[in-house]
Parts: C-alpha cells; sequence; structure tokens
C-alpha cells in the first residue's frame, strides 16, 4: 500500500501558527517571550512561512497554544476518545455492532486502517 508522502508546508503551518495565537488572544510579541525568544522577528519569519522551526520548538509551541502538533503541522483536528464513545451513550448493542461495521468499512475503504 503506498501513502501519499505529506512534506513540511512552512506558510501553512505558519498561518496555523498565527491562527491559534490570535485564538489564544496573544501578540507575536507574547508568544515570543514564551517561547524565549529576544525579540517577536524569528516568531513573525515562521507565522509568514519564510522560515520552519525545530520539531522541539514546534511542540513547545503546541502547548503554549493548546493545540496538537498535527494540527500546526497538517490542519489536523484530533478527536478525543470520549468525544467517540460519546457517540456510543444510549444506544443499543445492535446499534452499537452497526456503527462499528459502518466506521470500519469507511475505514477500509479510505485505507486508513491496516
Amino acid at each position: 500500500m503506498r501513502r501519499n508522502v505529506q512534506y513540511y508546508d512552512k506558510e501553512a503551518v505558519g498561518s496555523r501558527i498565527q491562527q491559534m495565537r490570535k485564538r489564544n488572544h496573544m501578540t507575536q510579541n507574547q508568544l515570543a517571550e514564551r517561547l524565549d525568544y529576544a525579540n517577536e522577528r524569528q516568531l513573525q519569519r515562521i507565522e509568514n512561512g519564510k522560515t520552519a522551526c525545530s520539531v522541539d520548538k514546534l511542540m513547545e509551541i503546541s502547548q503554549v497554544l493548546d493545540v496538537s502538533t498535527d494540527f500546526l503541522l497538517f490542519g489536523w483536528q484530533g478527536t478525543e476518545e470520549g468525544d467517540i464513545l460519546e457517540i456510543f451513550n444510549g444506544i443499543s448493542e445492535d446499534k452499537k455492532m452497526y456503527l462499528l461495521k459502518v466506521l470500519k468499512a469507511i475505514a477500509d475503504n479510505l485505507k486508513i486502517v491496516a
């Protein structure tokens, strides 16, 4: 099975960092300070897609902005296990089995489950 390879898109990552920084009501200067940058210039270059940041710095950014690295890198919004389990609350065992079969068929069809 051949997988689509995704590459580090500096502009997309920078845009998502900027989006999450603004969502958290932070200025570039405030985030730069939290990341121990000497000034906001390095953060500006990251947000503008001019430069990439290290994996360590990306992890730090994700923690400060309370967002997953998957979202910053690929735009994927993760689903919490509790959210998935909540779907199954209050339904019969037959319906649960049916939903599991449907989800497995979808996953198999999309080749996301080996």
